[in-house]
C-alpha cells in the first residue's frame, strides 16, 4: 500500500472511519469478523510492505491527539502469566488489544482483537505469534530508516531466532544491505540461519563463532536474544564502531539482559520505542543504565524522530541506538496491515460479527 493511499483513507479500506452521516448510527449493519491462524497471518505479512505503513500511521497518530496506551496490565499464578495491552489509535479510527499468556516451558499464546474506533464493530483476532515477531521486525525498519547511515551496506546480527530473521528483513528493506555476518551460541542455529536468509534475501550471511567478528565492520547490528538474567550481555559497547546504528529487541523484563551499560553511554543518540518511565521498571536493560549511570541517559522517543522533531542523526560518524520493547499501537497498526491485506487475498475465515451490541 502506497503512502499516498494511507494518507488519504488513513488505513486501508476496511479500516476506513464511518461516513460522518451515519456516525449516530454506529450499529447500521452486521460486519463479518475475520479469523486469522499463524499461517495465514504468515502468508498475508511483507514484512517490508509493513515499515513505511507503521511509519506513516504512527507519524499521523504523533501529530494528532496522540494514541491511548494504558499502562499494560502483568498477573501471574505459579509459572504462568497474562499480559494485556490494550490501544486507542484516533487517527487510525482503530481500537482494540493484545493479550498473550501462557509459560516458557509451556509455550506462549498470542492474540490480537482489531475493532473499529466509531462503531465498536470487530474486524478481526489475529494469532499474534508470528505478527509480533513481524511489527517488531517493522518498527526497527522504521527506526533504522529514519536513524542508519544512507550507505549502510553490512549488518551484523547476534542471535538466530524468529526476531532476528524479521529484524533483519526489515533492515534490508529500509537500506542497501549487501552482505550480513550472524552469531549465536547454537553452531547449528546459526548456519541454519545464515543459509536460510542468504537464499532469502539474495545476499551473503556468513555465520561466525565470534560475537564480537558479527559486529565488527559493520554499519547496521541487530541484537534479538533472550540471554539471561544480570550481568550476563550478549552486546557490549566496547564493540561500538563510529556511524553504527544498533537495534536492540531483547531485554523486555525486568530480569533479562542484552546490552551492557557502555552501549547507552557511548551512543551518540539513543531512541526508545516507548516511555522510559514504562522501560524503567520493564527492561533490565534500561535498569541497569539507570542505577549505573543516573543522569546519563537522556533517550529520545521514535515518535519525535519519525515526526522530524528531533534528528537522530548529525553526521555519519554519529553512533545511533534504537531499543524496542514493543507497543500496543504497534500490534494493532501491524494485525490492520495484515487484516487488510489478508482480505485482499482471500485469505482467512469469515465469521459473523462475533461481538453483538448491547443496547441500554
Amino acid at each position: 500500500m502506497s503512502l499516498a493511499v494511507l494518507d488519504e483513507t488513513r488505513l486501508s479500506d476496511p479500516w476506513r472511519p464511518t461516513p460522518a452521516r451515519d456516525r449516530h448510527r454506529p450499529y447500521r449493519r452486521s460486519i463479518l469478523t475475520l479469523l486469522l491462524s499463524d499461517s495465514e497471518v504468515r502468508a498475508a505479512c511483507d514484512i517490508g510492505a509493513m515499515v513505511p505503513f507503521l511509519e506513516a500511521a504512527l507519524r499521523k497518530e504523533a501529530k494528532g491527539p496522540g494514541p491511548r496506551l494504558p499502562e499494560r496490565v502483568n498477573l501471574g499464578h505459579g509459572r504462568f502469566f497474562l499480559r494485556v495491552m490494550p490501544a486507542l489509535l484516533p487517527e487510525s479510527g482503530l481500537l482494540g488489544l493484545k493479550f498473550f499468556h501462557g509459560s516458557m516451558p509451556d509455550g506462549v499464546r498470542y492474540v490480537v482483537a482489531v475493532c473499529r474506533l466509531e462503531t465498536g464493530e470487530v474486524e478481526a483476532l489475529v494469532d499474534a505469534a508470528y505478527l509480533t515477531a513481524a511489527r517488531t521486525g517493522a518498527t526497527s525498519g522504521v527506526a533504522t530508516r529514519c536513524l542508519a547511515r544512507e550507505d549502510a551496506a553490512a549488518a551484523g546480527v547476534i542471535g538466530s531466532g524468529l526476531e532476528a530473521e524479521t529484524n533483519l528483513r526489515a533492515v534490508c528493506a529500509v537500506r542497501p544491505i549487501e552482505r550480513a555476518k550472524v552469531y549465536s551460541r547454537s553452531a547449528g542455529r546459526r548456519e541454519a540461519f545464515a543459509a536460510r536468509m542468504s537464499e532469502s534475501l539474495g545476499i551473503p550471511v556468513t555465520a561466525t563463532g565470534d560475537p564480537r567478528d558479527a559486529v565488527a565492520g559493520t554499519d547496521i547490528v541487530v541484537v534479538a536474544t533472550n540471554t539471561g538474567p544480570d550481568p550476563v550481555t550478549a552486546y557490549e559497547g566496547a564493540w561500538l564502531e563510529p556511524g553504527q546504528h544498533v537495534v536492540s529487541i531483547g531485554s523486555t523484563t525486568a530480569a533479562l539482559r542484552e546490552l551492557d551499560v557502555a552501549a547507552f553511554t557511548g551512543a551518540d543518540t539513543v531512541v526508545l520505542d516507548t516511555t522510559l518511565e514504562q522501560m524503567s521498571h520493564e527492561s533490565g536493560d534500561i535498569i541497569a543504565v539507570l542505577d549505573a549511570a543516573p543522569g546519563r541517559l537522556a533517550p529520545v522517543a521514535l515518535d519525535q524522530i519519525i515526526t522530524g522533531e528531533v534528528r537522530g542523526r548529525r553526521s555519519d560518524r554519529d553512533i545511533t541506538l534504537f531499543k524496542s520493547v514493543g507497543s500496543a499501537a504497534q500490534d494493532l497498526l501491524g494485525a490492520a496491515h495484515v487484516v487488510g491485506e489478508a482480505r485482499r487475498l482471500g485469505i482467512g475465515t469469515e465469521i459473523g460479527e462475533i461481538a453483538a451490541p448491547k443496547r441500554f
